[in-house]
């Protein structure tokens, strides 16, 4: 009976000693995994940025231009 829960207790020295490598390894994966999303972020929101900028650069023109007088600029009537 000793010899059974010697043995007991030596498998369940491995299988820690296993889950101590598969948990560092998960961390090494979830740590890789955050930078990969990182690049994503950055790869789709650049451009939306940049596009942001744009937008406003050129909002900013049709108010000066209107401010001026230059543009027709839009009545807003309500249409029956």
């Amino acid at each position: 009976m000793l010899f059974l829960y010697i043995l007991v207790g030596i498998m369940l020295l491995i299988a820690l000693y296993h889950l101590l490598f598969i948990l560092v390894d998960l961390r090494r994966v979830l740590k890789r995994v955050d930078e990969l999303t990182k690049q994503v972020e950055t790869f789709i929101l650049k451009p939306i940025a940049i596009m942001d900028e744009i937008l406003t650069a050129v909002v900013a023109l049709f108010d000066k231009d209107k401010k001026k007088g230059k543009g027709k600029g839009f009545d807003h009537k309500k249409v029956s």
